[in-house]
């Protein structure tokens, strides 16, 4: 078909979810995905018996009914296709700097209880701190509020008397209430889950992220990240819509301020009435659209967006069983006792004066990273072969392409950068650094190495053609925060947005949001509102039934062969 009534760009949770949604709610829906698995950050790859996540490593508040992904995929009939396993409760994260290590748990008091046993001479400030994150993280709806000023504040009305501290940076926060030095990396520990630091994110965001986590419970997806891309599919063929791989779109078409469709690489013409934006938000209107069709304010706008730091990724295959010596936490490995904010500082390209060995030998002083053992987590699912085990490293690097030895243009533009003596020899040497600060978490991790690989945040820009190679879209600071970001609809008529840079936020529940969002302004109906209340949507007992052998990466790929279209992080 080349007339459908919607197109959603890209896979991503957020063009996923709205796709779904959109073609459950009676609309006739194409997916377009520029490479060969859906997905975008969500997806998993294989490599010799072993299976790697690309972005799913905890989820928060997966546990109830109410939380808002078991919410999502119940407006679609799907929350029995989906299963949550709890990463052990007593501590989900790990925080491990070299002076203390402190296992955050599910709990508000039981956190309170922790971050005072362990700092005691702070333990009135504590106090103070837990109490104003836990007002303003008891009027936080993720859902509703955070994209709206309307939204915003009612939010801030609830919040009574904590309402003046929502909007001042996290560290400030530490500041008016007395912490002294030694708890702060603690209690900013866990910034790189949004991927802002502390001086920068509003407590707000803390709060919500504490929500989700301290009070819902972290959850693992059973069958991995793959799996909630590949269910989504599945609504989307099941009422009467479908997704094409390898279908990179060079245009959206635009006639009389209205939306016509897309032009694909190639010039396929596919015609639409509404378009579903699920890509970067600057490549989406600074490149995607033509400059005539987008005004010069909304340009500049964008233009100015500033990006999240990208991730690198460390791919890592071991021949030993991390589930009889380790627990299902993820551990946040810090090489030094600051957090995310100090060490972006240290690491940025022009703190080392654009030079490549002083810049990691900073890497090697002030990394941190995050630790993810997909087995501990779901010990159910076969993600590497009988007594071995999959781990996952992950940090935040910048993403200037002369870092990286690539020129300004970059992937997108078509540079073949993966045989760059320049980037080759970056990427090794961040790889040897990360598998050695995990080598102080997994005891004698070189010996039973058996398979490395490496993804930097050229990787990621190449594949999902995300600005600076990012995958949390732009920054959650003061001037990008709820109604200050991008909401779904647009200055043309029939263009939506969708994912990490919309007023959700970032993250897998952030851009299902945006998804829900997105789908709602084009229905015109409060789908938030509805699923809520129980409204099912679609045809529910068309889906597939997922037996033993249901394999979410085939899915993904529109093949029935196990395992056949991974590739290579490079």
């Amino acid at each position: 078909m080349q007339d459908w009534d919607a197109i959603v760009v890209g896979s991503g949770m957020g063009g996923m979810t709205a796709a779904a949604y959109l073609a459950a709610g009676g609309r006739r829906t194409l997916v377009l995905e520029q490479g060969d698995v859906l997905g975008g950050c969500t997806h998993v790859f294989r490599r010799k018996g072993y299976e790697f996540e690309v972005g799913v490593h905890y989820l928060g508040d997966c546990g109830r009914p109410e939380g808002n992904i078991p919410t999502i995929l119940r407006g679609l009939g799907v929350d029995k296709h989906v299963e949550f396993a709890e990463i052990d409760p007593d501590g989900f994260d790990v925080l491990a700097f070299p002076s203390v290590t402190f296992p955050v748990p599910r709990g508000w008091d039981a956190y309170r209880d922790r971050l005072i046993e362990t700092f005691p001479d702070d333990a009135k400030a504590l106090r103070r701190y837990v109490r104003v994150i836990r007002k303003l993280a008891d009027v936080v709806d993720r859902a509703t509020t955070p994209a709206s000023f309307g939204g915003s504040a009612a939010m801030a009305a609830r919040a009574g008397w904590a309402a003046p501290f929502a909007l001042v940076p996290l560290t400030r926060l530490f500041d008016l209430c007395g912490i002294g030095p030694a708890p702060r990396p603690v209690l900013g520990g866990q910034t790189p889950a949004y991927a802002s630091p502390g001086d920068r994110a509003p407590a707000i965001v803390q709060a919500g992220y504490l929500k989700n986590y301290v009070e819902g419970g972290a959850y693992f997806p059973v069958g991995g990240g793959q799996v909630l891309s590949a269910t989504m599919a599945e609504v989307v063929r099941a009422n009467g819509g479908d997704f094409r791989l390898n279908a990179r779109v060079r245009r959206i078409l635009v006639e009389d301020g209205r939306v016509r469709g897309v032009e694909l690489d190639g010039g396929e013409t596919i015609t639409a009435p509404v378009v579903v934006s699920n890509a970067d938000v600057k490549r989406t209107f600074l490149e995607l659209l033509d400059p005539s069709a987008v005004s010069a304010r909304t340009r500049k706008r964008v233009a100015g967006y500033t990006m999240a730091w990208p991730l690198f990724n460390t791919y890592l295959g071991l021949d030993i069983d991390l589930s009889q010596t380790m627990s299902s936490a993820q551990i946040w490995k810090f090489r030094s006792d600051s957090d995310f904010g100090p060490m972006q500082r240290a690491l940025s390209w022009e703190a080392a004066g654009r030079d490549r060995d002083r810049w990691l030998r900073l890497v090697r002083e002030n990394i941190a990273a995050m630790i993810h053992i997909a087995g501990n987590k779901d010990p159910h699912t076969p993600y590497a072969p009988a007594g071995h085990s999959v781990v996952e490293i992950m940090t935040y690097l910048p993403a200037d392409h002369d870092l990286w030895g690539v020129r300004a243009g970059g992937p997108v533009a078509g540079e073949k950068y993966r045989d760059n003596p320049d980037y080759l020899a970056v990427k090794d040497a961040v790889t040897e650094i990360l598998i050695d600060l995990a080598a102080e978490v997994i005891p004698n991790l070189r010996e039973h190495l058996v398979w490395q690989e490496a993804g930097t945040p050229i990787t990621q820009e190449r594949y999902t053609h995300s600005s600076g190679g990012g995958s949390y879209g732009i920054e959650m600071n003061l001037r990008q925060l709820g109604p200050f970001r991008p909401g779904p609809t647009t200055e043309i008529t029939g263009l939506y947005l969708a994912g990490a840079s919309q007023g959700w936020g970032p993250g897998v529940e952030g851009v299902m949001l945006s998804g829900v969002g997105a789908a709602g302004a084009v229905l015109r109906r409060d789908l938030f509102t509805e699923i809520r209340g129980g409204t099912v949507l679609g045809n529910a007992d068309q889906l597939p039934t997922h037996g033993t052998d249901w394999d979410p990466l085939a899915v993904a790929t529109d093949t029935r062969l196990r395992g056949q279209k991974a590739r290579k992080q490079r």
